[in-house]
C-alpha cells in the first residue's frame, strides 16, 4: 500500500450510502487485521463484521457521536484480551484497518461508545475478550457532508491536507510544536530533522487523526531514541488518549517502516525525565 498516498488524502466520513460492503473486500480485510503488523504482537485481536440496519438498531443509543449512533452498512468491532497497551495496540491496529480500508476504496469512521460490556451484549459476543473499537464502513454519501478532522470531534475525522500544507495557517500544530530535540522545550527545525532523516515520520505523523483534534501528542529526539508524551494528566483511565496514542504510534512507525526499517515501540520505563511538564506523560519510545 501507497502509505503517504492513503495518509494524506484520508476523511472521516459520517453519512454513508446504503450500499454495503463487498463480501470480497470484507474477507480482505478480515485477513489484513489478522496478518498485519502490530503494536504489541503477543496480544491477541480479534476482528469481527456486521451487517448495518440492525446492527445500527441495537447499537443507537450505546454508542455514536455525541450520543447520535452513526448508521452505516456495515460495522467493525475490534476485541482483545485485557493485556498492558492492549488499548494503543488497538488504536495501532484500528487505524492501520481505516487505511487498508481506504486502499480498498471505502469510507470510515471512529465511532465512541461509553459502555463496552454493553456492546458485547446486544452484539452477542460471546467471547472473553474486550470490545477495544469499533469503526463504521462503507461509502460516503454524495448528499451528505464530509466533515474534516477540526470539526467532527471524537470520531477521528482526519482533514483532507498534504505535508505542503502544513503552514502557520494550518489546523495542525507545527513541527516545532510536536518535536523536541534533547530535552522538552528545545524545538526541532525541519533542517534538524531532515538532517537526521526523521522529517518524513514527523511530517505524516503530524497528520495523525485525535480525539477532538486535541493532538496530544509531543516528541522528544534524544539521540538514537524517541520519546512519546502524551497530554493527559488521567491517561491511565482515558480511552481516548490510548487510543490516540495507538494511532500517532502508527503514523510516525508506518513511515519508517517505508523509509528506513522496521520500527518497534517499547514501553519499559524511561531514567530520564527530559523535563517533561508533569500534565504530559511518556507512553513509549522508538529506538532509530
Amino acid at each position: 500500500m501507497d502509505y503517504k498516498s492513503l495518509i494524506v488524502n484520508g476523511r472521516s466520513v459520517r453519512h454513508f450510502k446504503e450500499t454495503a460492503v463487498d463480501a470480497a473486500k470484507i474477507s480482505e480485510l478480515q485477513a489484513f487485521i489478522a496478518d498485519c503488523k502490530k503494536l504489541v504482537p503477543s496480544i491477541a485481536i480479534e476482528a469481527k463484521f456486521f451487517a448495518g440496519d440492525d446492527t445500527y438498531k441495537r447499537l443507537y443509543g450505546i454508542a455514536g457521536y455525541q450520543g447520535v449512533m452513526i448508521e452505516a452498512p456495515n460495522y467493525l468491532v475490534l476485541l482483545s484480551e485485557d493485556k498492558p497497551q492492549h488499548l494503543e495496540n488497538a488504536g495501532y491496529v484500528g487505524e492501520r484497518a481505516i487505511l487498508k480500508a481506504r486502499d480498498l476504496g471505502l469510507d470510515s469512521c471512529w465511532i465512541s461508545y461509553s459502555d463496552r460490556d454493553m456492546v458485547k451484549t446486544v452484539l452477542n459476543l460471546d467471547t472473553d475478550m474486550e470490545v477495544v473499537a469499533l469503526i463504521a464502513l462503507g461509502y460516503a454519501s454524495s448528499t451528505k457532508k464530509v466533515e474534516g478532522i477540526a470539526k467532527t470531534g471524537d470520531n477521528y475525522s482526519q482533514a483532507e491536507m498534504s505535508v505542503k500544507k502544513m503552514g502557520s495557517n494550518s489546523e495542525r500544530i507545527s513541527l516545532e510544536e510536536m518535536v523536541y530535540i534533547d530535552k522538552w522545550g528545545n524545538s526541532a527545525t525541519s533542517e534538524i530533522l531532515e538532517e537526521r532523516a526523521l522529517l518524513d515520520a514527523f511530517s505524516y505523523a503530524r497528520m495523525a487523526p485525535s480525539a477532538l483534534n486535541k493532538q496530544p501528542w509531543r516528541f522528544i529526539v534524544d539521540g538514537g531514541r524517541v520519546i512519546l508524551a502524551i497530554d493527559n494528566e488521567n491517561y491511565s483511565g482515558s480511552y481516548l488518549n490510548k487510543i490516540d496514542a495507538g494511532i500517532i504510534m502508527l503514523y510516525f512507525g508506518v513511515i519508517l517502516d517505508i523509509t528506513m526499517f522496521d520500527s518497534k515501540w517499547g514501553f519499559d520505563n524511561l531514567d530520564n525525565d527530559y523535563g517533561i511538564p508533569s500534565n504530559y506523560k511518556v507512553v513509549g519510545y522508538c529506538n532509530i
